[in-house]
Formats: C-alpha cells, structure tokens, sequence
C-alpha cells in the first residue's frame, strides 16, 4: 500500500506581491482620504473667518452708506483725520506726559 502525502499549499510569489500590492493601494488611499479631511478642515475654518471678516466689512460699508445718505460727510472726514493724528488749524492738542497715564 501506497501511502498518499498530502502536499502543502505552497503560496505562489505572484499572490505574494498581489497582496503586496493591494495594500500599498489601500494605504495610499487611507493616507489620501485623511491628508483630503485635514485640507477641508482648513479651508472651512478659512471660510469661517472670510465670512466674519465679510459681514463686519458689509457692516461698516452700511454704516458709512448712512452717514453719506443723512449729509454726514464733514464729521466722517473728522474722524477719520482724527484717527490719523491730524488736528484743525486753529485746535491745541496737550498730551499728558505724567509717569503712568494712558495713551
């Protein structure tokens, strides 16, 4: 009698590097779906600050559409010139020069 041998499964190179290859595209995937998540997370926090910086412009623009709308022009300038450091003519401007005040 004859005894039969079983043989092994002996996995073949080719199967070898098909699974090789599958996971390295898997992985690449992965790495591409996260590195895609981190872009949109910045760009939505982008989008949320243009968007305040957007509604405080449109707000300032509607302030100044009312002040030109009601002949408010002169003081406008005013204050503006104001914030620049310039004075009237005929204005005095004291500074206090004492240890510890307020600028």
């Amino acid at each position: 009698m004859a005894k039969a041998r079983k043989k092994k499964k002996q996995v073949k190179p080719v199967s070898i590097i098909a699974i090789i290859l599958c996971s390295c595209i898997v992985l690449y995937f992965v790495y591409s779906f996260i590195k895609v998540q981190s872009e949109i997370n910045d760009k939505e926090a982008e989008l949320t600050n243009l968007v305040s910086i957007h509604e405080s412009q449109v707000a300032e623009n509607e302030a100044l559409e009312k002040a030109v709308s009601e002949g408010d022009e002169a003081a406008l300038a005013e204050e503006y010139a104001r914030k620049k450091g310039y004075v009237m003519p005929d204005e005095r401007v004291y500074v206090d020069i004492t240890p510890g005040a307020e600028e």
